[in-house]
């Protein structure tokens, strides 16, 4: 018999908030803890969700790109990708984009 983990040992992205990256000026994104699906045309934007998504991981995200090449072209040349998330231990908030400071280096909030 398999052994399952109780549902509320779930870890889920609850909310996913986007600035001036890539294609997205401003998003919020409200979810819930079952499966998503992304749809729609090439170009619109389902990469650059899940690229951002990968950011809030430790590493250089999904696309391996420079931290200037996220930002959204016509921009500040800054970003941000900020996530609400539930968690065994409780709710958590993770952020991280391009520092103000000079050199323009990766921030992280946790």
């Amino acid at each position: 018999m398999a052994d399952h983990a109780p549902a509320e040992c779930v870890l889920a992205l609850c909310q996913l908030d986007l600035t001036e990256f890539r294609n997205y000026a401003s998003l919020r994104l409200e979810l819930t803890p079952h499966p998503v699906v992304l749809t729609g045309p090439n170009g619109a934007g389902k990469t650059n969700l899940l690229e951002a998504i990968s950011y809030l991981a430790p590493g250089r995200g999904l696309r391996r790109a420079a931290l200037s090449a996220v930002a959204r072209t016509g921009g500040s040349g800054r970003w941000a990708v900020a996530a609400r998330l539930t968690t065994p231990g409780g709710p958590v908030r993770l952020g991280t984009g391009i520092d103000e400071l000079p050199g323009r280096r990766r921030a992280i909030h946790v």
